[in-house]
């Protein structure tokens, strides 16, 4: 039953819920200063109308006994004025002469308790007979009562609207929300402060596997610079475990090269044209994967620097490369358009991409856009594609698609693997996309960097 409940408010509230760690700290402090405000506005309003009741019943009282004490200091003949005079909105005096006679003291306990606080404040008013008649409500808010003369006449009063207290609460609390504003923004930023690490941490964590390592800045609390400290060292031992598998392999696959050239040298003593063409096919095989395998392994060392490319010109001249060798392809794009990249790298992805389209697709069309921020290259053909559950895996290393990638064609399942490799060392991306018309749509789009020397690689955040 609970987790049914449950389940139906994170299913009808949930989405008010914040996703971010900061917006989750900031709306629990937010309720938190608000309950606090709120409590304090209850507690003070009690406060403030329980010392306001009493404040005003003293005031009251001294004022009645300082008025006794004026009326019975002069004449009577001036006592009704004198009375009028001291008189105030909430507080009215009538002076009688003896004649008339006085009321009863009330007989409710709210007459008795208002009766008792006065005489406790002002003990003079038990000597002049102070009596009170008050209605049945509490607290008591308009009331009427007497005191008696030295010459026995009678000095009436009347208490109706007293003046509430309340207002000074609300000032109160408006001092009590800017300070509590206060109190919320710097929480903010100690939790912004505290969770800018966590963030770090994300996008380290993302990294892995993606790219160069990226380290985290070991600070902030003991907890987070530990955490931090064993990101960065687990990221080194993966590191140091990738550099000398991937060395090993560079030195075996550079070795093989010399074998190859002394079986190559043997097949050219072979008597029989057709063994001899068989040997040479296989060597040039095993050459081709040798080749690949090193730009795969060497692009991970990034031994070049990024400099101005004429990206037009490195395209077009692929394009005139693969005319010139009897394939269908196109260029159609700006003439000029300089970009900050690596040339090298960017032209063995470009070259793949494009051998690529014209060995399965039969044509290959080159196609440059620029955006102003970045350079949106497409390279199409129309060939039967590829399908869409497999857009993902055929940039792994090594990852051949049977059904539409003969193995009779060459090739080692490596090319897309470096094509991606140096578009990423560039900051770029590159996706596939299956065209309706048929073929398959290679889209690579290269961010424009002002510094050619800017690395999109290996750092440590700040």
């Amino acid at each position: 039953m609970i987790r049914r409940g449950t389940h139906r408010w994170s299913h009808r509230w949930g989405h008010l819920w914040p996703r971010s760690l900061i917006g989750r700290l900031g709306l629990v402090l937010f309720g938190a200063v608000l309950l606090a405000v709120i409590g304090n506005a209850i507690v003070l309003g009690q406060a403030e109308q329980h010392y306001g009741d009493e404040t005003q019943t003293w005031h009251i009282a001294e004022q009645v006994e300082t008025a006794g004490h004026v009326l019975s200091a002069i004449d009577p003949a001036r006592r009704e004025n004198v009375a009028s005079s001291l008189s105030s909105p909430y507080l009215t005096f009538t002076w009688v002469d003896a004649s008339q006679a006085r009321e009863a003291q009330g007989d409710n306990p709210a007459s008795w308790l208002l009766r008792h606080e006065m005489i406790e404040h002002r003990a003079a008013l038990a000597g002049m007979d102070l009596r009170l008649r008050t209605g049945m409500g509490t607290p008591v808010k308009a009331f009427d009562g007497d005191v008696r003369l030295l010459d026995g006449s009678t000095l009436r009063f009347g208490v109706t609207d007293l003046p509430s207290t309340v207002p000074v609460i609300y000032a109160q609390l408006g001092s009590i929300a800017l300070l509590s504003i206060g109190v919320l923004l710097m929480a903010l930023f100690l939790v912004q402060t505290l969770a800018s690490p966590l963030k770090m941490l994300v996008k380290a964590a993302d990294a892995v596997g993606n790219g160069p390592p990226i380290f985290i800045p070991t600070r902030g609390p003991q907890e987070i610079r530990h955490v931090a400290q064993a990101f960065n060292a687990m990221q080194r031992r993966i590191d140091r475990l990738i550099t000398s598998r991937t060395e090993a392999l560079a030195a075996v696959s550079h070795d093989l090269r010399t074998p190859i050239g002394r079986l190559r040298l043997r097949a050219g003593f072979l008597a029989n044209a057709e063994d001899r063409a068989a040997f040479d096919s296989d060597l040039d095989e095993m050459e081709g994967m040798v080749n690949d395998l090193l730009d795969y392994l060497g692009g991970e060392e990034d031994p070049e620097k990024p400099r101005r490319t004429d990206l037009p010109a490195l395209l077009s001249t692929l394009v005139d490369n693969a005319t010139d060798a009897g394939h269908v392809a196109s260029y159609e794009g700006p003439e000029r358009l300089a970009l900050a990249l690596r040339p090298l790298g960017m032209r063995r992805a470009f070259s793949n991409i494009i051998n690529n389209a014209i060995a399965y697709g039969g044509t290959a069309r080159v196609a440059v856009r620029d955006t102003g921020k970045s350079a949106v290259i497409t390279i199409s053909d129309d060939g039967p594609g590829i399908p869409e559950a497999q857009f993902e895996t055929v940039f792994e290393p090594f990852h051949r698609l049977e059904e539409s990638r003969n193995r009779g064609t060459g090739g080692t399942g490596l090319g897309l693997t470096i094509a991606r490799q140096a578009v990423t060392r560039e900051g770029g991306t590159i996706t596939l996309n299956n065209r309706a018309e048929g073929g398959l749509s290679v889209v690579i789009t290269i961010p424009k960097r002002d510094d050619p020397t800017q690395k999109v690689g290996r750092h440590t955040l700040s």
